[in-house]
């Protein structure tokens, strides 16, 4: 059943990267709960290129650190999303994924919350989504929920 799931969402996922592509924006992320997921999805349409410059998967405090030079005690964090997507490389739109999606709770970052910062050249924006799945079930819905906040928000 898990499977059917994740094709379902790798097939929607291909119908919003057809139209993030067709803005002609690029883009840059930097993942963390997520993995990379978001960078896969972006990736895997044939032109991708020309609209995705790449991605960072930084799931340690030192991996931050030693990519994008954000140092953080709090590495799922909003002020840490923030700090990641303004440290990526200046393209029309510069996205940052962190949180945590268990089964594990650390102090300051409670289980299935997941943060986004978006940078474009209009605004600056902070999103916050809670997910009460298993660990790959919030994995796959946070990507897809990334995708759809680009989605809306990049014209």
């Amino acid at each position: 059943m898990l499977w059917k799931k994740q094709n379902l969402a790798s097939s929607l996922a291909v119908k919003k990267c057809k139209k993030l592509l067709r803005t002609h924006k690029t883009f840059v992320t930097v993942e963390s709960c997520t993995g990379g997921q978001l960078a896969s999805w972006l990736s895997m349409l044939p032109g991708s290129s020309k609209s995705f410059f790449g991605g960072y998967v930084v799931y340690t405090s030192e991996a931050k650190a030693g990519f994008l030079g954000v140092q953080t005690s709090q590495p799922t964090s909003a002020d840490t999303a923030i700090r990641l997507a303004r440290a990526l490389p200046r393209k029309d739109v510069r996205v940052s994924v962190v949180g945590n999606l268990g089964p594990s709770c650390e102090p300051g970052s409670p289980k299935g919350s997941v943060t986004v910062c978006l940078i474009t050249e209009k605004a600056e924006k902070l999103l916050v989504k809670k997910l009460n799945h298993g660990r790959i079930r919030n994995r796959w819905i946070s990507g897809y929920w990334v995708l759809n906040v680009l989605a809306r928000e990049v014209q």
